[in-house]
C-alpha cells in the first residue's frame, strides 16, 4: 500500500475526514470524562462536613461554573459535530484559566500561603495528562505551555528559591511530551489501520461477506468536490491475489459488468489494483438477497403474495432478455450466459427493486462449458441438464434458472432437494418436476405454464427466449401483473424482514463461527466440483 505522501489527493482527504471523525470522538470522550469528573468533584466540596468551611467558597463556586462549562462542553460536542471536534481544546483554554483563578482566589484563604502548592501543581498536570485523549499533539502542548505558565505563576508569587520552581515547572512539559510521543504512535498506527481499508479511491467500512475467492466491503467514494457515494468493493482474497487465472476470472467479470447499463443488473463500476490486491466497485443495493427474503417468508410460514412474486419474476426475465440480446460494439451478438442465475445472486432494494448480481462466471454461449472434467460453475441445484451433462448450452440455460428460482419465489421451496451433491445431480436430470398449481391452490393456471414451460429438460422445448417469458407474463391476469403493486408489496416484505433480522441481530450476539450473512454478499459465487452419475450397463447416461 502506497504511504500517505503519495496518495491521491482525494484518498487522502479521505483518510483526514476519517481522523478528524475520530478527533471527535476523542472530542466527545473528554467531554464526558470532564463532566463526570466535575460531577464528583462537586459532590465532595458540597459534602455536608464541608458546607461550614468559608475557606473553601471559591472552590465551591469554581466547582459549580466548571459543571456548568463541561455540561455545555459535553453538549456542543454531541450536538455540532463541526465545532464538537474543538472541544478538547476547552481543556487547555477554559479549565487551567479556571482552575489558575479558583487558586488565586483560595491561596489570600489559606494560614499559611504555600499549603496551596501540592494542589497548584497536581492539578495543572492532571490536566495536561487528561488532554491527552483528546489524540491531538497540539491540544497537548497548548494545555501544558498553559499548565507551565499557570505553576510558574503561582510559584513566583511564594518567593521561592529559583532551583525549586525550575525543576517544577517542568513537570507540566514533561508529561505534555510523553503523551504526545504516545499519542503519535495512536495516529501513526491509526493511519496504517486506516491505509489499509483504503482501496484506490474507496474507504473501506463494513464487511459485507465473502465467498470462494473475494470478499464484500461497504465502502464510501468521496472525490475531490464535496459528494459521497456508497459503493460494495469486493476486493479479491490474499489467498487468490497471484494467481493468473483468478485474476483473469476477475477481469472478465468486471469488463462483462462495465459494459451492462440495465435497471435490473447491479452496474460496475470501476475495476482496478491498489498494492497487491484487485477490487472492483459496484452499486450498492440497499437491501437483501432475495435468498434472505424466501427464507424469512419459510420461517414465517406465509408465501409471497402472487402480484409480488410475478413481479419478480417479470423482473428477472427483463434482466435476462437485456443480457441474452446485447451486442459487441460492431453489432455481432454477444449471446452471454450469467451461469449462475438463484436467488442469493439477486439482490430486492428497500423500495422494491430487483438486480441480477454476479457475473464472475459468465460468459458467451457455447465458449468453455467446463473448465475441467468435473468442474461446473454455478450451483447445481439451478444448473440446466444440458449444463449437467456437459453438453453446449446457451442462453436457454439461464431459462433453467429463472424456471427454478421462479418455482422456489412462488412455493418457498425448491423443485429438486436432496442430501448431497450427486443425489442432487440425478434429482435434476431425472426426478418427476411437481406442478406449482398443484402445491399451491391460488396459482393460476397460466402462470403454472409459464414455469413448467421454463423446466423443461430438453432445451428445444423449453422457452428459446426470456422476450417469450415476458409475453406470456403480459398475458396474465391484470390483478396479478400490477407492477405497482407487486413492488410495493415486495417493499413490504423487505421492510419486515429487515425488521426480524434486525431484532434477532440484537437477541443474538453471532460468534466467529456463526457469521451473518449480507445483501452485497450474495455476490459470491463458488465453483462446484461434482463427479458425473455413475454410467449404466450400456454406458449411457
Amino acid at each position: 500500500m502506497a504511504d500517505a505522501g503519495t496518495l491521491n489527493p482525494a484518498v487522502k482527504a479521505n483518510l483526514e475526514k476519517v481522523l478528524g471523525e475520530e478527533q471527535r470522538n476523542a472530542a466527545l470522550r473528554m467531554a464526558q470524562i470532564r463532566l463526570f469528573l466535575s460531577i464528583i468533584a462537586g459532590v465532595i466540596v458540597l459534602a455536608p462536613s464541608q458546607r461550614n468551611n468559608p475557606a473553601l467558597a471559591p472552590t465551591v463556586y469554581g466547582t459549580v461554573v466548571f459543571a456548568l462549562v463541561s455540561a455545555v462542553v459535553y453538549g456542543v460536542t454531541r450536538l455540532v459535530p463541526r465545532v464538537g471536534k474543538w472541544g478538547t481544546l476547552a481543556v487547555a483554554f477554559v479549565d487551567v484559566p479556571m482552575l489558575a483563578f479558583i487558586q488565586h482566589l483560595q491561596a489570600d484563604r489559606l494560614p499559611v500561603a504555600w499549603y496551596g502548592v501540592p494542589t497548584a501543581v497536581a492539578l495543572p498536570c492532571g490536566l495536561v495528562a487528561l488532554s491527552a485523549l483528546s489524540l491531538s499533539r497540539t491540544v497537548i502542548a497548548l494545555t501544558a505551555m498553559m499548565a507551565t505558565f499557570t505553576i510558574l505563576r503561582r510559584l513566583l508569587s511564594l518567593e521561592l528559591p529559583i532551583a525549586p520552581v525550575l525543576l517544577t515547572v517542568i513537570v507540566p512539559p514533561a508529561i505534555g511530551l510523553v503523551g504526545a510521543t504516545v499519542v503519535g504512535r495512536i495516529r501513526a498506527l491509526v493511519h496504517a489501520a486506516r491505509k489499509k481499508d483504503l482501496v484506490g479511491k474507496y474507504i473501506l467500512g463494513e464487511r459485507l461477506g465473502a465467498g470462494g475467492m473475494a470478499e464484500v466491503f461497504l465502502a464510501t467514494y468521496s472525490p475531490e468536490g464535496g459528494f459521497e457515494r456508497k459503493v460494495a468493493v469486493k476486493r479479491i482474497l490474499p489467498t487468490y491475489a497471484e494467481r493468473p487465472e483468478s485474476i483473469a476470472l476477475f477481469r472478465r467479470e468486471a469488463e462483462l459488468g462495465a459494459g451492462l447499463a440495465h435497471p435490473n443488473v447491479v452496474q460496475v463500476l470501476d475495476f482496478g489494483a491498489d498494492g497487491d490486491t484487485w477490487f472492483i466497485a459496484m452499486e450498492f443495493v440497499d437491501g437483501l438477497p432475495l435468498s434472505r427474503l424466501l427464507s424469512h417468508a419459510r420461517k414465517q410460514g406465509t408465501p409471497l403474495p402472487l402480484p409480488a412474486c410475478v413481479y419478480v419474476i417479470e423482473q428477472l426475465a427483463e434482466a435476462l432478455d437485456y443480457i441474452h440480446t446485447r451486442t459487441s460494439p460492431t453489432g455481432s451478438a454477444l449471446e452471454l450466459v450469467h451461469r449462475d442465475v438463484n436467488p442469493p445472486n439477486v439482490l430486492v432494494s428497500r423500495i422494491g427493486e430487483v438486480k441480477l448480481n454476479d457475473f464472475g462466471v459468465a460468459r458467451a454461449a457455447g465458449k468453455e462449458q467446463l473448465t475441467e472434467a468435473g468442474m461446473l460453475r454455478g450451483k447445481v441445484g439451478y444448473a440446466a441438464p444440458e449444463q449437467l451433462l456437459g453438453q453446449p448450452y446457451d442462453t436457454r440455460a439461464d431459462l433453467w434458472a429463472l424456471g427454478v428460482t421462479a418455482f422456489e419465489v412462488l412455493l418457498l421451496q425448491k423443485p429438486f432437494t436432496a442430501p448431497d451433491d450427486v443425489s442432487l445431480y440425478r434429482a435434476c436430470l431425472e426426478a418427476p418436476i411437481p406442478s406449482p398449481r398443484a402445491l399451491r391452490a391460488d396459482l393460476p393456471e397460466a402462470l403454472d405454464e409459464v414455469v413448467m414451460g421454463l423446466l423443461v429438460r430438453d432445451p428445444r422445448a423449453r422457452f428459446q427466449t426470456a422476450a417469450q417469458v415476458l409475453k406470456r407474463l403480459d398475458g396474465l391476469d391484470p390483478a396479478l401483473t400490477d407492477r405497482v403493486l407487486g413492488r410495493k408489496q415486495l417493499a413490504t416484505w423487505i421492510s419486515d424482514t429487515r425488521k426480524t433480522l434486525s431484532a434477532s441481530a440484537n437477541a443474538f450476539v453471532p460468534t466467529p463461527h456463526a457469521p451473518q450473512a449480507d445483501p452485497q454478499a450474495a455476490t459470491m459465487t463458488h465453483d462446484l466440483r461434482i463427479a458425473p452419475p455413475p454410467a449404466t450397463k450400456d454406458g449411457e447416461r
